[in-house]
């Protein structure tokens, strides 16, 4: 027997008494029981790492003989990609999947209190780990070995040879195992009828968001520097199925405060939870069971049963459990005006509900189609954009009305006081662009753009003279680290809204054209001037590669040479375009090589305006969901220690 198998092997069976011991521990209150399940629990992780280790060694040390390794890997492979390999496939990814949520585990465990919905949060969480453990022991073994011994493997996807691509997986999976945390700790909250899991799953829904959004901007990111179509989200069934659980648990990070402050929202807060591990396991069944390509493959793959079955005992789980908790669960209305920051909040959870059961209806219809007719029908980009726009909009609205909008209710005075500024920012950031002939559509994403910024400044204002004057501290450093949590929110706010602007400025302002470039003759487009410069061919054991050198000339003034390509990978045939992008604060240039010759080459160049707006919105997203996880006592010191300041 393999070791790496061997090592999976006990792991689930570690799990699988981990999920029953944390279960009857808490039903019946032993205490000796949860001791063992907690060293269980330890074991079967160490265990699953030692599994992920072995794998990785196979592929570093070039193992054919084990057929995973012999699939993606080849000798000619650099070492970063045969390490990255790990996760190329379906049964690495489940490995991958397994091997996080066991590092989730051991930290939920150190993190947490012990107690029984720390105990009962944890059989969720094994239970999660045995059903991978199960898939990695049957249909889904990353160390079955072939009969024969080959000399070379067939070699990793060259799409798949990028550093976006080797990031992409291993974020979006931390998002996917964080959403198993989720999950278990909302129903091990109603199954106790305890509402500190509300507090206490806070912080593990911040820390899944920011996983999730760094796993959708590195995937977006591959997509406009890899695919080389010239854009970043085709709304591929792969892309929306990362995009599905990161609508849902946003919703559920804004719903959660209305139940931690006004104790309502109960029902609504474990559906959002559970459509989120929904999503989660659907994403990570649709994209590695072949099932996309076909729905015939639905049949023929062998983890369609048990994510089919899996799915099934969570939705009968978690609709037994709001039978069972109905009582508990029942919640008061507590939105006693529209014009209220809690309205916002519930129409901001329809919003983002309504937009993830369109990206789902969108993702499952061309399977539906196929199998009921017999004709795959794709639903394409218009769908989405006719449905998703206005949401859209109408989120970003929101994102400045939420911050205007008191508690309960507010006064008609203070409210039109509020945003007044804000008005006026939005009607000359229209009539500006409107000035500038920017369209229609560009500029009322940009006045909404505006319009919600300054409600932002202007609440940035008011909380500093009123911190300063309630805490006697005139530092803004201070007023923020004591409030993290609202002023990450605040700058999560401020990321999606460039994020929004970018989106826009990409899709109604974009212009390209192909071209044929002649050998040393310049070619305008806009403000930009074009010249081939002649063609550089590479051969390395891995690839063949021919290079385009094509000089980019604003005015006088040589802005970069770049160097869209052709490769060909021997290994493997395949022939992928390499494309080459120069990027301006305000837009990108970018090349698509599509053939030529010594003395011509054909172009397709695309001006791609503020396409940086959504990578920066990306990074600042991040950033507030990493300092509103900030701790208090990693800031308590600074925070207080002025004059006059007290805890």
């Amino acid at each position: 027997m393999n070791i790496g198998y061997f090592a999976v092997f006990v792991a689930l069976v570690t799990a699988t008494y981990s999920f029953l011991a944390f279960y009857l521990g808490v039903k019946n209150k032993n205490s000796k029981l949860l001791r063992n399940a907690e060293r269980s629990a330890y074991l079967s992780a160490l265990l699953t790492f030692l599994a992920s280790f072995i794998l990785i060694y196979y592929f570093l040390t070039d193992n054919f003989k084990v057929e995973y390794v012999a699939t993606y890997s080849s000798r000619a492979l650099p070492t970063f990609y045969k390490f990255t390999a790990f996760w190329a496939g379906s049964d690495g990814s489940l490995l991958l999947w397994a091997a996080i949520l066991a590092g989730y585990s051991v930290a939920f465990l150190r993190l947490e209190k012990k107690d029984a919905l720390t105990a009962l949060s944890m059989a969720g969480i094994m239970g999660v780990q045995t059903f991978f453990l199960l898939l990695l022991s049957t249909v889904a073994n990353p160390f079955k070995e072939l009969n024969f011994f080959l000399q070379d493997g067939i070699g990793l996807n060259p799409l798949l040879q990028t550093p976006e691509m080797a990031a992409h997986p291993p974020t979006l999976f931390m998002g996917y195992a964080g959403a198993a945390v989720v999950f278990s700790l909302a129903i091990a909250g109603v199954y106790l009828a305890e509402d500190r899991w509300v507090i206490r799953g806070r912080k593990w829904i911040v820390f899944t968001w920011i996983w999730l959004t760094q796993g959708i901007f590195w995937g977006a990111i591959w997509a406009y520097k890899v695919l080389g179509w010239g854009g970043y989200w085709a709304w591929d069934p792969v892309e929306n199925s990362s995009l599905l659980p990161w609508l849902t648990l946003s919703a559920l990070m804004h719903s959660i405060m209305i139940q931690e402050a006004r104790r309502a929202m109960k029902l609504w807060n474990i559906l959002l939870a559970f459509a989120t591990f929904e999503f989660v396991i659907l994403g990570t069944f649709i994209t590695r069971s072949g099932v996309i390509s076909s729905v015939h493959a639905f049949g023929q793959s062998g983890l369609t049963a048990p994510f089919v079955s899996f799915m099934l005992a969570v939705l009968i789980l978690t609709l037994w459990l709001i039978y069972e908790r109905g009582e508990y669960i029942r919640s008061e209305d507590v939105v006693e005006s529209s014009v209220s920051k809690e309205a916002t909040f519930l129409f901001n959870n329809l919003i983002l509900v309504a937009s993830a059961m369109t990206v789902f209806w969108g993702t499952i219809f061309p399977l539906v189609s196929e199998g009921l007719t017999g004709y795959k029908v794709t639903i394409g980009p218009p769908f989405y954009n006719q449905v998703i726009t206005p949401l859209a909009i109408a989120l970003m609205i929101l994102l400045g009305l939420c911050i205007a909008f008191p508690w309960r209710k507010s006064a008609g005075k203070d409210l039109a006081k509020k945003l007044r500024v804000p008005f006026v920012a939005f009607l000359i950031a229209f009539s500006a662009s409107l000035a500038l002939k920017l369209k229609i559509e560009m500029a009322l994403a940009l006045a909404i753009f505006f319009f919600s910024l300054t409600t932002h400044i202007q609440q940035y204002i008011q909380d500093t003279v009123a911190f300063s004057n309630e805490y006697k501290s005139k530092s803004y450093l201070r007023v923020i680290l004591r409030r993290r949590r609202r002023y990450g929110g605040y700058t999560v706010h401020l990321g999606l809204l460039l994020v929004f602007v970018g989106v826009a400025g990409s899709v109604y302002d974009q212009t390209f054209e192909n071209v044929k470039l002649e050998l040393n003759q310049p070619k305008n487009i806009g403000e930009y001037t074009f010249v081939y410069r002649g063609l550089k061919f590479e051969d390395t054991p891995l690839k063949t590669a021919w290079i385009a050198q094509v000089e980019v000339w604003k005015g006088d003034k040589l802005l970069t040479v770049l160097t869209p390509g052709i490769e060909e990978y021997k290994t493997r045939g395949e022939e992928i375009r390499r494309v080459d992008v120069y990027s301006e604060p305000l837009k990108d240039i970018y090349l698509i090589f599509n053939g030529g010759g010594k003395d011509y080459i054909f172009l397709e160049i695309k001006i791609n305006p503020l396409v940086n707006f959504i990578w920066l919105g990306c990074w600042i997203m991040t950033f507030g969901g990493i300092f509103a996880l900030i701790p208090r006592s990693l800031v308590s010191k600074y925070v207080f220690s002025e004059r006059g300041v007290t805890a």
